[in-house]
């Protein structure tokens, strides 16, 4: 009879007998969390081995004669002197082993001992403890009590009472009594034990997994894996071999241990009880599981984490069958007050590589403006927003000079809105973020009878901001381009203290405006999460780059006229006689000033110098890095421009080109989904409005992420004319200098709140440090978990990775090419175009176009698929593989390799191409 079976049988009526069977087992309040889980594991079909149990309320009635002696005793414990404890705990168990265990409760035993295991079986024999009404009880979620109460092995029938009666002295060890005392838990006197009996399982092979990293919190799972029996791993008794599974690739990290010992019986002593026996020969040395035994437990460790809901510490054996069996389980206690969840992966591209103090604060109040007007517009009251002010300036973090995401903030302020179960996932995809940083807590929607209305309001309001979006997008564009203009124009007669005000009255405003932009991204990845659900259900057999392909096309946005208006630059110099042979004879290290000297002198005609005074009044602060305040852009720096638009010059771009590719991709993909859902025409004309809609939200988040390049541009012009005056009064070396000052460091030196007059000091070293990280060939990784003091666990950086013939990363265009890679570090570099480039990079932003576009394919190491190179890929059907580790240096400059961009795999075919 199977323990699932047993655990279908009928629940005793009334009052509790000695023994629970069936579904008596799940009664935590008789059996405590540790029976209970075990029996939920065995009625969910997994593996567990039977046994029975001597509920919570045998031992109270068992012990009350003796109750009042021992209330005596455990009102007078001293707790401050161990010899007295110890004194104290031994007169307690003494009571408690010499109460008699009635004879009714011993014939009870033995018969559900023949009848579960047998006569001749041999068990285990474990304690529980159990709290008042189930509470402080031993593997609940807020306790664990590890090791307090007794085990005995290799049990046999004769022997399961005495052992019964000793699970239950255990409650009263001076460990136990210690640690009920260090818990302050009412548990003291008012406890209970319960006690299992199971059948006992042979291992050859145990292990203990923990579904999370139990020091950090973060989702990589752990394995420690020994020879023998379980209590071997779990006591620490024999060597252990350790795994560390990373849940975002699957691949096994292994520190195999030299296994002199195991723990078993000794076969020349039955009945001894488990004993360390040596280990012979290759098993020494080999690790105790396989790989394919690694993975199937990580597998049922997901499954055993699905069940229960939140991260599990799994005990273990498998027998010389190679059968698994599930000891136990419990919850994996975290104080995730003190954890933080830390990613890159999306905003490295936005602040790729090392970042200055100024960059870092100005992001800083960006996303605390931006993002405490989005939870307004979700309902939010400004009384549980100030509550949470440090989140909202905790969403940020700069780990050895480069920008993070501080997810654990995210998580907390996401949480403050109702709808955040229903957006999660798509959020968790849009971020990049590693299945090894997700947050370990469950979110659902709130439908109990007392949190209904609250949801049900939420969810009005969601439905009402979709509804208005998308004249609401339209209003904030025109509010941002009277704003700015305003701005631009009281900046230029600005003295210093007016500047500072200027900045200042922005950010006002934008803290009332700017949370519409993270709206759209709400709407946007719902409505992207919907269609991915669709196309699986309806479409499984479509290609993998069908959805990007139906996005292409339609209503032009921001990027696009901005790339447009600079591909119409490039023709116009490809027109204009010596002036890209006069470009091509430039330093490609040095911007072209001397040149634009020339044209704007009218050397090449006045066209070239109108359109490129045009650009840069319209879409200036488009460009490389743009959102970093110490890179120089376009509006600040001209030369750029000319230097941009050679660039595609030289590639043969034209407009002509770049609208008929999007739309011959947008067509042929039109007809393949009317030939897939052929005969389904609601599902097509369903997917059709859905994918409209996506496109919509598209086209609006890149409109805004301009308007946020022109605040972020208002910032720097902002910044350098205050650095200028600075060194003009000396409290700087240079002008330059500014940027390794914070916001508030250089608008409080203006306007009376800065707490330092020794501003040079503070950016000599600051500058100094920026330059020596600057220079360091390492890095953080991508995604990571820290517990406790953020700079105490910060992991060892990473360094250059082995080579590999084939990596993987996440597909994001799809397309099948293959070509030359081109290693690109510096987007200043100059790279001459080929017909079969393959760009590969740390990451893009959208000055990173021009070489874009003259690519056959894309690879970066880090972004996801609404990054800028996966949007950019999908809009003009370059094939593109994002969140590739290490790409730069795994890739070979110059080596042929083949990608695909909808598995997110490039082979290496030849290191140097011929």
């Amino acid at each position: 009879m199977t323990m699932e079976n047993l655990l279908r049988a009928v629940r005793p009526a009334g009052r509790r007998g000695p023994v629970l069977r069936g579904r008596a087992l799940l009664d935590e309040a008789e059996v405590g969390p540790k029976f209970a889980r075990q029996a939920r594991m065995a009625s969910a079909g997994l593996p567990v081995p039977h046994f029975f149990c001597l509920p919570a309320s045998l031992f109270t009635r068992t012990l009350a004669p003796v109750r009042p002696r021992l209330l005596a005793i455990l009102r007078r414990l001293d707790h401050a002197d161990p010899d007295r404890l110890a004194e104290q705990s031994d007169a307690l168990r003494r009571l408690v082993l010499d109460v008699p265990v009635p004879q009714s409760v011993a014939r009870a035993v033995h018969r559900a001992y023949d009848e579960v295991f047998g006569p001749h079986a041999v068990v285990s024999v474990r304690s529980s403890m159990v709290g008042p009404r189930g509470r402080a009880a031993e593997d609940s979620a807020e306790d664990a009590f590890a090791g307090i109460g007794e085990s005995f092995l290799y049990v046999t029938r004769d022997q399961v009472l005495e052992r019964v009666r000793a699970c239950w002295a255990s409650g009263f060890a001076t460990r136990a009594l210690l640690y009920r005392a260090a818990r302050s838990t009412a548990a003291t006197e008012d406890f209970a034990v319960c006690v299992g009996v199971q059948r006992m399982v042979f291992g050859r092979r145990s292990f203990v997994l923990f579904t999370c990293d139990p020091l950090t919190g973060s989702r990589d799972r752990v394995l420690a894996a020994g020879l023998g029996i379980g209590e071997g791993v779990v006591q620490e008794k024999v060597p252990v071999d350790h795994h560390f599974i990373d849940r975002r690739t699957g691949a096994v990290r292994s520190v195999v241990a030299h296994k002199s010992e195991r723990m078993e019986e000794d076969p020349a002593r039955p009945g001894s009880g488990p004993r360390l026996l040596p280990v012979h020969g290759r098993e020494r040395d080999e690790p105790a599981l396989t790989d394919g035994q690694i993975r199937h437990i990580g597998g049922v460790g997901d499954r055993l984490e699905r069940l229960f809901g939140c991260p599990q510490d799994i005990e273990g054996t498998l027998t010389e069958d190679g059968a698994l069996h599930i000891l136990q389980a419990r919850p994996v206690v975290l104080d995730l007050g003190g954890q933080r969840l830390w990613s890159n992966a999306n905003i490295t591209e936005s602040y790729p590589g090392v970042t200055t103090a100024l960059t870092y604060s100005f992001a800083q109040r960006f996303y605390r403006e931006d993002f405490r007007d989005f939870y307004r517009r979700l309902g939010v009251s400004p009384a549980v927003l100030a509550r949470h002010e440090n989140d909202l300036r905790s969403m940020l973090g700069l780990l050895n000079g480069r920008v993070y995401y501080s997810l654990s903030a995210w998580y907390t302020l996401h949480r403050l809105s109702p709808t955040f179960p229903l957006w999660r996932a798509s959020f968790e995809r849009m971020m990049g973020m590693s299945p090894s940083v997700t947050d370990v807590r469950p979110d659902r929607l709130a439908t109990s009878p007392g949190r209904l209305p609250e949801t049900a309001a939420a969810l009005l309001r969601l439905a009402w901001l979709r509804a208005v979006h998308v004249p609401a997008a339209r209003s904030f564009d025109r509010w941002w381009q009277q704003t700015i203009a305003r701005h631009r124009g009281a900046a230029r007669t600005a003295d210093p203290l007016q500047l500072a005000r200027l900045m200042r009255s922005l950010w006002q405003e934008a803290g009332e405006r700017w949370g519409l932009t993270l709206v759209n991204d709400v709407l946007l990845q719902t409505t992207e999460t919907a269609v991915i659900r669709l196309f699986s259900r309806w479409l499984p057999g479509a290609d993998a780059g069908l959805h990007s392909d139906l996005l292409c096309g339609g209503e032009e946005n921001r990027s696009v006229t901005i790339l447009m208006s600079l591909v119409d630059l490039a023709e116009r110099i490809r027109a204009t006689p010596g002036l890209l042979d006069a470009l091509a004879g430039e330093d490609p290290g040095k911007p072209p000033e001397e040149l634009l000297r020339r044209i704007e002198d009218g050397a090449f005609g006045t066209d070239i110098a109108d359109r490129m005074r045009a650009h840069g009044a319209a879409h200036g602060d488009r460009g490389l890095q743009e959102l970093k305040l110490e890179v120089p852009v376009p509006r600040d720096q001209p030369s750029q421009l000319l230097r941009l638009a050679g660039e595609y010059a030289r590639g043969g771009l034209t407009r002509e080109r770049l609208r008929g590719r999007e739309t011959a991709t947008r067509r042929a993909a039109e007809e393949r989904l009317r030939t897939l859902l052929a005969g389904h025409p609601v599902r097509r004309r369903v997917l059709r409005a859905l994918l409209a809609q996506q496109r919509r939200y598209i086209n609006i988040r890149e409109d805004t992420r301009y308007s946020r390049s022109e605040l972020f541009g208002f910032g720097r012009q902002i910044y350098r004319r205050l650095g200028t005056e600075l060194a003009a009064r000396g409290a700087l070396d240079t002008a330059e200098d500014v940027v390794h000052l914070t916001e508030e460091e250089i608008l409080g030196h203006f306007d009376g709140g800065a707490v330092t007059d020794d501003l040079r000091g503070l950016a000599r070293l600051r500058r100094a440090e920026y330059l020596s990280r600057a220079t360091l060939d390492v890095e953080l990784p991508a995604d990571f978990a820290t517990m406790g003091p953020v700079r105490d666990g910060l992991p060892t950086p990473e360094r250059d990775a082995r080579p590999g013939s084939r990596l993987r990363g996440l597909g994001s265009s799809g397309g099948v090419v293959r070509g030359t890679a081109r290693v690109v570090i510096d987007p200043h570099q100059r790279v001459d175009p080929t017909d079969d480039l393959i760009l590969v990079a740390r990451e893009t932003d959208p000055g990173w176009l021009f070489l874009m576009l003259s690519a056959r394919g894309i690879v970066v190491e880090r972004g996801t698929l609404l990054s800028h190179t996966a949007i950019s890929g999908r809009k003009f059907g370059i094939p593109t593989v994002v969140a590739l580790p290490g790409a730069t240096r795994r890739i070979p400059d110059g080596a042929r390799v083949e990608m695909d961009g909808a598995t997110g795999t490039v082979t290496i075919l030849d290191e140097v191409a011929e």
